[in-house]
């Protein structure tokens, strides 16, 4: 096995030990289902902290230094974060009006979120992406950690009972994560798009607060899938915009960036 594959090997590997450590350790400290709703809000997510702190030391032992913890380059591709940033806005006009939790509830929220935030992006687009990329040419790497990402949503079916609805959960978590490992290719940096999800995910339940307690009837995933089809579906296609071309794409294996390169000296 050559050193790419071995290391694309061992990153699946320790992607599968953090997923276990995500869902395993919150299984076990719950009786019974639970929405994800109240995972969020009522106590610290203390498997997706175990989790991240799994990801820390096994990127660190492993001397994996090229995951993207460095700033944008160029600094003008941050511009490619309207299309979320514009849909955070719209949501979170939205949360303020729907809204129903206390400040308390918030702050946990805002923890549990950051922590998603930053776990799955350096397990998806961090580890799996920085060993998938070396690999594999660009569109089996791409859709292969954007499909892992998306798949291992199901398992929350697991926590909530709701296996329709978790379905529906990973469709949608495979568009947006198209998105986002667009936008990290295109800022060659991990950071940006960790900030994205965690707020993202903190706006989403924030806007989920106000919605009814009550267990969802067992044709609500056609509504759900409906909704976020067209919630999810403009980023996936913007996803895919941005890495249309070998031209934009320049750089993608190594995060490098040459200003003075012809295909990387502008924004396109």
């Amino acid at each position: 096995m050559t050193a790419p594959f071995a290391r694309l090997a061992l990153a699946l590997l320790v992607v599968a030990i953090w997923a276990a450590i995500t869902l395993g350790s919150t299984m076990l400290v719950q009786s019974s289902t639970i929405s994800l709703q109240e995972l969020i809000t009522r106590g610290l997510a203390w498997g997706v902290a175990a989790a991240a702190l799994f990801l820390v030391a096994a990127t660190w032992l492993a001397g994996w230094r090229d995951l993207g913890f460095r700033k944008p380059r160029p600094m003008s591709s941050l511009r490619l974060l309207w299309l979320p940033v514009l849909y955070l806005l719209a949501l979170g006009a939205t949360g303020a009006l729907a809204g129903r939790l206390g400040m308390s509830a918030i702050i946990m929220v805002a923890i549990n979120t950051a922590l998603v935030g930053f776990s799955e992006e350096l397990a998806f687009r961090g580890v799996l992406w920085g060993a998938a990329r070396k690999a594999l040419s660009f569109w089996p790497g791409f859709l292969l950690v954007s499909a892992a990402f998306g798949s291992v949503h199901i398992f929350n079916a697991l926590i909530t009972g709701e296996l329709s609805g978790a379905g529906v959960q990973a469709l949608n978590a495979f568009m947006s994560g198209c998105a986002y490992l667009a936008i990290r290719i295109r800022t060659r940096s991990i950071i940006p798009i960790m900030i994205i999800h965690a707020t993202w995910d903190f706006v989403v339940f924030l806007t989920g607060s106000g919605a009814d307690p009550a267990p969802a009837p067992p044709d609500a995933w056609m509504s759900q899938l409906m909704f976020g089809l067209m919630l999810t579906g403009p980023l996936f296609l913007y996803g895919l915009w941005l890495v249309r071309n070998e031209q934009v794409r320049a750089g993608w294996r190594d995060d490098s960036y040459d200003p003075t390169h012809p295909k990387q000296g502008e924004m396109r």
